[in-house]
């Protein structure tokens, strides 16, 4: 392990806690990342830069938290660091999905969804959604998943789950509290938004392991450390971890039944084997957003029975959205079911 990056990342949590006159927590998952700052933070605590327990590991119990997670963080808190405060959102996961909407396919394809089935159909809505001069944008919906965008697709998509489950509970613990800053496990080596933001604020003059949020001052100390850094790091230095990671085998954490991951099927073929009632609970709340991506489960019959049926009609649904979007690609994607869908002239019911 490169000692450097281990004593920059002290000096990082030292310079916050001391900027902030205490007044500062670690954002805690219970992952990998977050349990590797715990550790760096009890270092601090070892030579007597910081004082023992001096700042709090707030984890937020979303209600859609792996057990496996659960019960690490509740082990951690008895066996390894004290200091660790749970806090819960006002609002429910399926008051959430109620009243506000389901995610599909990422935060940022879920807020232009969600804005073109209320009716913003502007320039700039159908821009990002549909990409612009072959520029590679993040909200572009693939020719696959053009359904989405079918008027007669009835799932009410939103981006807000994130902002009703984790930013408001932590909003209202910093302000009950008289936060000034807070610690993540952000790092440039896990890429997407994440490692553009770190080189668009470094380009703009910004520090590397420091940006602001509103009035707070979020300090990044392991900002620059790769894959092979943490897991060197957790050997080295025995950092306990989840069964999420040991038993589950897991790359990471997080909501149990996220469909904005890339190995959702995985995911949910672990739900299955290790956690079943955790499986019927994701199904329960987002098997119609699953099913709308296209997500494969062949060891449930039962929801592969019902994903064939619906993607018949998804299949027409998307070929008349090429038609209208990108009319030059859309006799690649003729349903083979068409007919089944068409009526006495050859128009689509």
């Amino acid at each position: 392990m490169d000692e450097t990056k281990v004593v920059n990342a002290m000096h990082r949590i030292e310079e916050l806690y001391f900027q902030t006159n205490g007044k500062c927590y670690l954002s805690y998952s219970g992952g990998k990342d977050s349990t590797v700052i715990l550790a760096i933070i009890k270092m601090c605590e070892d030579v007597l830069t910081i004082p023992k327990n001096a700042i709090p590991a707030v984890f937020c119990n979303t209600g859609i938290e792996l057990d496996a997670t659960l019960q690490f963080v509740k082990w951690v808190k008895k066996n390894y660091y004290e200091n660790i405060v749970m806090i819960k959102p006002e609002k429910p996961f399926y008051w959430v999905l109620k009243n506000k909407g389901k995610p599909v396919k990422s935060k940022i394809k879920s807020e232009f969804l969600g804005r073109y089935h209320r009716g913003n159909t502007t320039p700039n809505t159908l821009r990002n959604l549909l990409g612009e001069n072959g520029k590679v944008m993040k909200c572009k919906i693939a020719n696959k998943d053009m359904h989405l965008l079918h008027p007669d697709f009835n799932i009410n998509v939103s981006s807000l789950c994130c902002e009703y489950l984790k930013k408001k509970p932590f909003n209202k613990y910093a302000k009950q509290n008289g936060i000034k800053g807070y610690i993540t496990g952000e790092r440039m080596a896990e890429g997407g938004v994440r490692g553009l933001n770190t080189k668009k604020r470094i380009n703009s003059g910004g520090k590397l392991c420091t940006k602001t949020k509103g009035n707070h001052i979020v300090k990044l100390p392991i900002i620059d450390w790769t894959d092979e850094d943490i897991e060197n790091f957790i050997v080295e230095y025995h950092v306990p971890l989840s069964r999420a990671y040991t038993e589950y085998g897991l790359k990471r954490t997080g909501c149990f039944c996220c469909p904005f991951s890339l190995e959702v099927d995985q995911n949910l073929k672990m739900l299955y084997e290790k956690e079943p009632k955790k499986y019927k609970a994701s199904l329960f709340w987002l098997k119609d957003v699953y099913i709308a991506q296209n997500v494969q489960l062949p060891f449930d019959l039962e929801y592969e029975s019902e994903r064939a049926r619906e993607w018949q009609r998804y299949s027409v649904m998307r070929y008349e959205m090429m038609l209208k979007y990108r009319p030059e690609r859309a006799s690649r994607y003729y349903p083979s079911t068409a007919e089944h869908y068409v009526d006495n002239e050859g128009k689509f019911k």
